[in-house]
């Protein structure tokens, strides 16, 4: 059973109650990460040492998220400084705290000694049964175009476009995605997210999709099949900062 888990965002009691619950009921677990393990949330730190504990036990497949690419490139010095804004705009503060530090390039150098071979593990994409995985989907102007031949950074900004369009991808694939955060699960019939916005409200859950059996299960270990989702109902954004600060 592959289940494809969303956003992170450091929300490590949201993670270890997802996992857990899926853990008791599905021995035979694998898992997919969509990406963006860190900032925002509770504890970066705790979420990646959870998260490489993890792959030890269970198979599990790591795809890039656009935070981990915005800290990886941190180490160039032509765009530091406009990554750097970024990330401290975007939730960056909050893994430097989960690493005891407040300098995001003193974090960088710390998180990554301890979790480099992690970082490069990261993919860009995967296929699953009918379904591509990527962290924010695929920009229209690439639906007929082969992964390998798509920028890495096209897998992981994409939002409107991306969800307003209505066709497969390749002609073939569904595409299971994260990156925008949703009160639910966002299903058509060409594409799911994920992305349950865990990291932005208290209340809101961490969510996964198990591919074999098509049913979501989140941190609060609701379960809800594919099927009785309304198709083209596209759920609320959550406007709102996150509630950690």
């Amino acid at each position: 059973m592959t289940f494809v888990i969303g956003d992170i965002h450091g929300e490590i009691v949201k993670l270890t109650a997802l996992i857990n619950n899926i853990k008791q009921k599905y021995k035979d677990a694998s898992f997919i990460f969509i990406g963006d393990y860190i900032d925002k949330g509770d504890d970066a730190s705790a979420t990646l040492k959870y998260l490489v504990e993890l792959k030890k036990s269970y198979n599990c497949l790591f795809l890039l998220g656009n935070h981990e690419y915005f800290w990886s490139n941190l180490k160039n010095e032509d765009e530091q400084s406009r990554l750097e804004e970024y990330l401290l705009k975007y939730g960056g503060r909050r893994t430097a705290i989960s690493f005891q530090e407040t300098d995001i390039l003193r974090t960088r150098a710390i998180m990554f000694d301890r979790y480099n071979d992690f970082f490069h593990s990261l993919k860009p994409y995967t296929f699953a049964d009918n379904y591509f995985i990527c962290h924010s989907g695929i920009p229209p102007k690439f639906y007929n175009t082969l992964p390998a031949d798509i920028p890495i950074n096209e897998f992981l900004l994409n939002r409107y476009d991306f969800i307003k369009n209505q066709e497969l991808y390749l002609g073939k694939y569904k595409v299971i995605f994260g990156h925008t955060g949703f009160y639910t699960p966002y299903v058509d019939n060409f594409k799911i997210g994920i992305d349950t916005a865990a990291s932005f409200l208290q209340s809101q859950p961490l969510t996964a999709f198990c591919i074999d059996e098509e049913f979501f299960i989140d941190s609060n270990n609701l379960q809800i099949h594919l099927d009785i989702i309304p198709l083209n109902y596209c759920p609320n954004i959550p406007r709102v900062k996150p509630w950690r600060t």
